[in-house]
């Protein structure tokens, strides 16, 4: 993570996206000089699905996107001709206890639910299929099983974290097929 606060520091302050380009799976030496191939076969399925499968984009929200990453994301997709996989994942909700985090439970799907209706609707127009996944959690913690569940995500697109200069908000953008998480 010491790397994506290298990239916030202003190396890229005039961008309106922020590209972290993560390496792509491969099968470490190790594993195939050991006796136990079992490793660098899951390692090859995995290359393989990789490259074999449509490319997504992970799109995390928070129950709500913001209307510049949907856009964004959208043309995105419509561009490179990739799926979307919406995640919306928050832990605000962990912070409650008994009927009150029920309540905020119910509330935050009720959130996630009716925003990413509005997001499916914008997808169905542009022709960009969407699946979505609601979780309650840490937001990394969802990212990386995620990725590490289907192999075909390849960028990660989040909600900006601060206003860089001249008041530009910036969307990072990760490549999951081009470096290690």
């Amino acid at each position: 993570m010491e790397f994506l606060k290298w990239l916030k520091s202003g190396r890229n302050k005039k961008k309106d996206v922020r590209v972290v380009k993560l390496q792509e799976e491969s099968i470490d030496i190790g594993e195939m000089a050991s006796g136990h191939p079992t490793g660098a076969a899951a390692a090859i399925r995995r290359m393989m699905e990789q490259k074999n499968g449509p490319t997504k984009i992970l799109v995390v929200g928070d129950g709500r996107y913001s209307s510049k990453l949907s856009d964004y994301s959208l043309k995105m997709a419509q561009r490179l001709d990739c799926e979307i996989v919406a995640l919306n994942v928050s832990d605000a909700v962990l912070q409650y206890t008994g009927e009150r985090k029920e309540t905020e439970t119910a509330l935050f799907y009720e959130k996630a639910e009716s925003n990413i209706a509005k997001f499916t609707e914008q997808a169905d127009a542009m022709g960009v299929i969407v699946e979505y996944v609601t979780v309650i959690g840490d937001q990394e913690k969802a990212i990386s099983e995620l990725s590490a569940k289907d192999p075909t995500i390849r960028y990660v697109l989040t909600e900006p974290e601060y206003q860089g200069e001249e008041g530009r908000v910036q969307i990072p953008v990760f490549d999951l097929a081009c470096s290690r998480l």
